[in-house]
Order: C-alpha cells, then sequence, then structure tokens
C-alpha cells in the first residue's frame, strides 16, 4: 500500500506539473502558429511539417534505446543501486554520441532524394539550408537524451518539465520577435535550434547535481549477462521502432508527394491542434509509465490485470470524449475563429483524423504494458509487418484518395496489427483470455460512435460562427458526453476506483488549502 501510494503521488505530481507545461504550450504554440501563416505563408508552414516528418524517420537510429533504459532502471532505482544505476547510464552515454554521429550523417545522405519528396521544391529557395540545420537540431538532442530518460525512469519528470517551460517561453518570444521584424525562416530555425541545445545542457547538468554519483569516474563494467539481455532487448525494440516510424512518421511524406506541400501545412494545422489535445491529455498518461514500471515489477496478477482495465477505461473516456468534441469543433474554430475558410480540410478527412485520435489512444494500456513486463521479444516481427503494410495500404489508398485516403491507410493498419497482439501478449502474462479485451473494444468503440453521431446530430441544430459561441458548444458537448458515460458506467469496477482516486485528491487538496488559510495561533 505505501508503494501504491508513493506511486500515485509522484505521478499526480508530474501530471499537474506535465498538464501546466502542456497548456502553456498549447496557447504559445496557437500564438506563433497565427503569426508564422501571416509572416511566412503555407508553403514554408508545409516545409515545417514535412521535415519534422522526415527527421521522425531518422529517430529510426534511437533504436528502441530510450525503452530499453527506462526498463533496465527501474529495478535498481527502487533498489537504490547506485552502482548499476552509473554503468547502465555510462553505456547510454556512449551509445547516444555514436547516436548523434549516425543521425547526422542519415540526415545528410537523405539529402539528395529531396527533388524526389517535395513535388514543388525548385520553386523554395534554400530548401538544402533549412534541411540541414533541421538534421542538426534533430540530431544534437541525443547527446543529451539519456539524462532526461533517467528524470523520466525515477518519476522525476517535472524537474524536466520546470526547465522545458522556462526556455519555451524564452524561446518563443525571440520568435515572434523574429517573424514580426526579419521574416526569416532560417533565422527562426536558428533561434529555435541554439535554445533548444542550451535547453538540453541545462537538463543534464540538473540531472548531474541532483544525482552526482552519475559524475563517478571509476565505473564498474556490466556483467556479460546483463549487456546481452539489453542487446536481446534492443534487438527487439528496433522493429517496434520501425513499426512505430512507419505508422507515424511517413503520412507527411506520402501527402507531399501526392497531394503537394501546400497540403501538408493545411493539414498541419489540424496537427497542432491534434496535438495540443493529445498532448494535454497524454501528459496524464506519460507520466504513468514509471508508475506501471514499478507496479508490473512488484504487484500480483490480478492487481495488474485490475490497473490495466482502470487505466484502458480512463483512456477510453478522454479520448472518446476529445475524438467527439475535436470532429465537430475543429472545422468552425479553423474557419470561423482562427484562419479561415481556405484553411478547412473536408469531412470525410476530418472524420479519419478524429479516429486516429481515439484508435492511437486505445493503444497505450496495452503498449505500456507490454514494454514495462519486458516483453520486447514477443512478437518482434509484428511491427515490421506493420511498416510494410502501412507503406502498402496508404500509397494505395493515396493515389485514389488524396490525403484522407493516406490517413485511413494509417489507421487500418494499426487496427490490424498493433490493435489485436499487444493486448494479446499482455494478457496472456497475466493469465486471462485476450477475447474479454477485445469484447471490451469492440463495444467502447461502437459506444463513441452512437454518442458521436448523436452529438453530431445536435451540433447541427445551432451555428458556430464565433468564439463565443464556439466556446458554448465546446460547454454544452462536454456536459453531455460526460453525463452520458456517467450514466452508463456508474456501477462498473473501474468507474467507482477513478471516483475514489478523483474525490481521494480533492479532499487532501481541500484540507491542504483549509490549513493554508488557516490562522496560526502564537503561545
Amino acid at each position: 500500500m505505501a508503494q501504491e501510494t508513493s506511486r500515485i503521488k509522484n505521478s499526480l505530481f508530474n501530471i499537474t506539473t506535465g498538464i501546466g507545461y502542456q497548456i502553456l504550450v498549447m496557447i504559445i504554440s496557437f500564438a506563433i502558429r497565427t503569426i508564422f501563416i501571416y509572416c511566412l505563408g503555407k508553403t514554408y508552414l508545409g516545409i515545417n511539417g514535412l521535415f519534422s516528418n522526415i527527421l521522425s524517420i531518422l529517430s529510426f537510429a534511437e533504436l528502441g534505446i530510450g525503452q530499453a533504459i527506462i526498463f533496465s532502471l527501474y529495478k535498481p532505482i527502487a533498489e537504490g543501486d547506485e552502482e548499476r544505476m552509473l554503468s547502465l547510464m555510462t553505456l547510454f552515454g556512449k551509445v547516444y554520441r555514436i547516436i548523434f554521429c549516425i543521425v547526422l550523417g542519415l540526415g545528410l545522405c537523405l539529402m539528395p532524394f529531396l527533388p524526389d519528396i517535395i513535388n514543388d521544391y525548385d520553386s523554395i529557395p534554400d530548401l538544402n539550408i533549412i534541411y540541414l540545420m533541421y538534421v542538426f537540431s534533430s540530431a544534437s538532442t541525443y547527446l543529451f537524451a539519456y539524462k532526461s530518460i533517467f528524470l523520466t525512469a525515477c518519476q522525476k519528470n517535472f524537474i524536466a518539465t520546470i526547465y522545458n517551460a522556462a526556455f519555451y517561453i524564452a524561446t518563443s518570444i525571440l520568435k515572434v520577435i523574429t517573424l514580426l521584424i526579419f521574416k526569416d525562416f532560417i533565422l527562426y530555425l536558428f533561434v529555435e535550434i541554439s535554445f533548444v541545445l542550451i535547453q538540453n545542457i541545462f537538463v543534464a547538468h540538473k540531472v548531474n547535481k541532483i544525482f552526482p554519483f552519475l559524475k563517478r569516474k571509476n565505473v564498474q563494467r556490466l556483467k556479460k549477462e546483463d549487456l546481452a539481455k539489453i542487446k536481446k532487448d534492443v534487438y527487439a525494440l528496433v522493429l517496434y521502432k520501425l513499426g512505430a516510424i512507419s505508422l507515424n512518421s511517413t503520412d507527411n511524406i506520402l501527402i507531399s508527394k501526392f497531394v503537394g506541400i501546400i497540403a501538408v501545412g493545411i493539414y498541419s494545422n489540424y496537427v497542432i491542434i491534434i496535438s495540443s489535445v493529445s498532448g494535454f491529455l497524454g501528459t496524464i498518461f506519460a507520466n504513468l509509465t514509471a508508475s506501471i514500471g514499478h507496479l508490473n515489477a512488484t504487484e500480483s496478477d490480478d492487481r495488474k490485470y485490475f490497473m490495466f482495465r482502470v487505466i484502458n477505461f480512463s483512456t477510453f473516456w478522454l479520448y472518446s470524449y476529445a475524438a467527439i468534441c475535436v470532429y465537430i469543433l475543429i472545422g468552425p474554430f479553423i474557419g470561423n475563429c482562427w484562419l479561415g475558410d481556405s484553411f478547412l480540410l473536408d469531412n470525410s478527412t476530418v472524420l479519419i483524423i478524429c479516429l486516429n485520435i481515439y484508435i492511437v489512444a486505445m493503444l497505450y494500456a496495452p503498449s505500456q504494458f507490454r514494454q514495462t513486463m519486458g516483453l520486447f521479444v514477443q512478437g518482434k516481427y509484428r511491427p515490421l509487418i506493420s511498416a510494410i503494410l502501412n507503406i502498402i495500404i496508404s500509397i494505395i489508398l493515396g493515389k485514389y484518395y488524396g490525403l484522407a485516403g493516406v490517413l485511413w491507410g494509417t489507421a487500418i493498419t494499426r487496427l490490424t496489427t498493433n490493435g489485436w497482439y499487444d493486448p494479446l501478449i499482455v494478457y496472456r502474462k497475466i493469465g486471462i483470455s485476450p477475447w474479454k479485451y477485445y469484447w471490451d473494444y469492440t463495444s467502447k468503440f461502437a459506444l463513441m460512435l452512437i454518442v458521436g453521431a448523436f452529438c453530431s446530430w445536435l451540433s447541427s441544430f445551432f451555428q458556430i460562427n464565433n468564439i463565443f459561441k464556439w466556446i458554448l458548444a465546446g460547454v454544452l458537448l462536454s456536459v453531455i458526453i460526460n453525463l452520458l458515460y456517467v450514466a452508463i458506467y456508474r456501477k462498473t469496477e473501474e468507474y467507482k476506483y477513478l471516483k475514489n482516486v478523483v474525490l481521494t485528491i480533492f479532499s487532501k487538496l481541500r484540507s491542504k488549502v483549509s490549513r493554508n488559510l488557516t490562522p496560526k495561533t502564537h503561545q
């Protein structure tokens, strides 16, 4: 019980700081994106989205080592074994410096192929310089990444979050000044790259200060069996990484090829909204990863199964609500409150964008439990199949249906590969029939579609043509969706557990506020 209380306390603190950071990022991102569009236009917006996608593919060089680091650190952190932590971190530091060189080299090798990816390549000035800046920015993050990963494993994400927030504000102010005064994309990138590099150095320095043993020079070599285990896990994670890259980082490249760079720019406006919503909600779940790792290291299979159901239920509730709201509200927001009708996508494209929000989110619990249980080798070739399928289906559908076809290809691939296999190996590990999961997934998906159709029908009765009506619509949708879910799930164990957790949190917060406000008496 004490361990679970500690896990919940650490998770809540990380979640609180993470949510605050996401709100900050969301507000500033919209401001910068608006200024960016008016100063530089749709073309550079598309370049930003495309090159970010290309460099996400280069992150394949990381080989999933980050996940192997976190998993291998859980036990020595729980036991307070500084020697083993130091040995692991020293190894990973060397590996990440090698990754820096590999990403830099691969980025340079891809440069001659840019004209084949961008169908209006010749009309964009200084494209090679811009690409090189993106490559360096992406590669440099690996010089210090393992330090931030150590904070995650120790459930101290809030430290990195505080630094991220401070540097994000400073960078954003300078980027806005650069856009308004110089209207120069290269200078804009220089500001961004410089601050990201400085930020990573500061975080690394802070980690060394908090954990001074990480600076020791007399490092013990890892045992051969430990190295063999890490290599085995990394080999399996390479394939998972390949599958993830294919699903998450190829869409903009295919859209650029089949539709054009401007379409990438218009789609990226939707992506930034989706990323803001997903990032806000994802903060809650991302900060549970280390807690799930400790849960799987210490608790019984029955407890693991129950907490899996609780987390999966939470994911469904929050992300189905988000997907429905985004489907109804994103068009009026972009068209009437932000950029104008010329930046709108058709309804079928918006539908698949929102379905992808839900499909991706519902992979969270199976994926995190698989990783934190150390189930890297099981099904290691499935991500390779997923990568191949995604490219084939997305190309075929992209040729006939354009942007929507590319996104449908990704959704179909997720459902037919990751969507069923990760739950299978997790449920087998804890001795439960996976058919329970499949039935639960199907019923929840059907419920989301029914509630979404009902809310969409209701929204057709009023016009959202300004920001005040948009906010009102958002409030009404929130009330309707959540009341429906309460009515449906109020008697389930998962709902009762979450209700008790929320009530306990609010009770503790109220008590703390009350103590702070009560005048102290002096003897």
